[in-house]
Parts: C-alpha cells; structure tokens; sequence
C-alpha cells in the first residue's frame, strides 16, 4: 500500500493498494443501488432450516430467525442494512434471502463486500427521537466514494479477510472463557455451600 499525494486526498484515500491512482467518484447509495425495506415473514412457511434465509434487524445469530424452503425476496449477492435500534449495521449477504421489518436490503453492482465497509464506515445521522431509526430514503441520501470496481474488489477482500480472521480468533476467545468458567466452577467451592 502506498501513500497518496496531498493535492488529491479529497478523492482518494490517505492509503491504497499498490497500482491504484484513479480518483474515487462520491456518489449518492441511492443512485447506485436499490433500496428496499423488508417485510413480514409468513409464519405459515417458516422453517427452522431450509434453503434459503430470512433475516431480522438483529445482530445475533447473523441476524438469521428462519428459513424459506422456496421462496425469497433480494437475490444475492446484496447488503442489508439495519433500520432500527443499533441501526445503520451493513452485512454483505451472499445468499438469496427474505429481509424482515425494519432491515433495509440494498442491491447493487457493487463490490458487496466494499459496500459494506462503506456503508459502516460512513457516519449514521438518526433523525428520529425514541427509538433510532433509519428508513430506505435516509439511507439512499448517504454519499459514497466509489473506487473502479477492481479497486473495490480487492478492498472488499482485504477486509472481508480480516473479519474472517476476527470471527476466528473470536471464536477461540469464547471457547477459551467458557473453558475457565468450567474450571473456575469445578476448582472453588460455591459460597454458602
């Protein structure tokens, strides 16, 4: 990666990949994509496992609250975006799926992954009072620099790479504090006992 030239920063990032010195066009998400706000779920087809997902506003168990066997709303590959509560959350989905109420599903030509890191790397201005909430045309309004697609591909990689490697040692973290409580419970005696 290589550092850039002051006189252009206002187009391109402070650090880039090797071989990359096109300027980076800001453009609004919404001309750029399709934005669509999710829907209710038919209980009647739901399954605990199937072919295809249905995922929730929620951060959790990858948002995921069910399955279709046959039917989907946002062909992959596409983002979803969280609306409500912890909202403007982007995950890059790869699979065709059903979004849910207050999940906003954005299809784009874009690179899903720079998409992503885009979109939760871009300040999330909430205008509703209560309960946060971000709606299609708010998220539609958020300005992006896009790289060539090339540049956006190898930038989604990198860090699709690095969340892999986080998801990993995360894994092993957790598996490493539930062993310590299983010792600690077995090694000391319960209090009053």
């Amino acid at each position: 990666m290589a550092k850039i030239d002051d006189s252009v920063k206002k187009k391109v990032p402070e650090l880039r990949f090797k071989g990359f010195t096109d300027e980076w066009e800001e453009r609004k998400l919404s001309t750029e994509s399709t934005i669509t706000a999710g829907g209710d779920i038919d209980k009647s087809k739901l399954k605990e496992f199937g072919e295809y997902p249905i995922f929730a506003n929620a951060l959790t168990n990858d948002g995921i609250v069910g399955y279709y066997d046959s039917y989907y709303r946002v062909e992959a590959p596409a983002v979803t975006v969280t609306g409500r509560g912890d909202v403007g959350h982007a995950k890059a989905r790869k699979v065709n799926f059903t979004p849910v109420v207050r999940l906003l599903a954005v299809k784009s030509n874009h690179d899903v992954d720079f998409l992503e890191n885009a979109i939760n790397n871009h300040k999330v201005l909430v205008e509703s009072t209560g309960v946060p909430q971000l709606t299609a045309p708010q998220l539609g309004n958020y300005k992006i620099f896009f790289p060539t697609g090339e540049e956006q591909e190898k930038i989604g990689s990198f860090f699709k790479q690095l969340d892999d490697t986080i998801a990993l040692h995360q894994r092993k973290l957790d598996l490493l504090k539930e062993q310590k409580k299983g010792y600690l419970q077995k090694m000391f005696p319960k209090n009053g006992a």
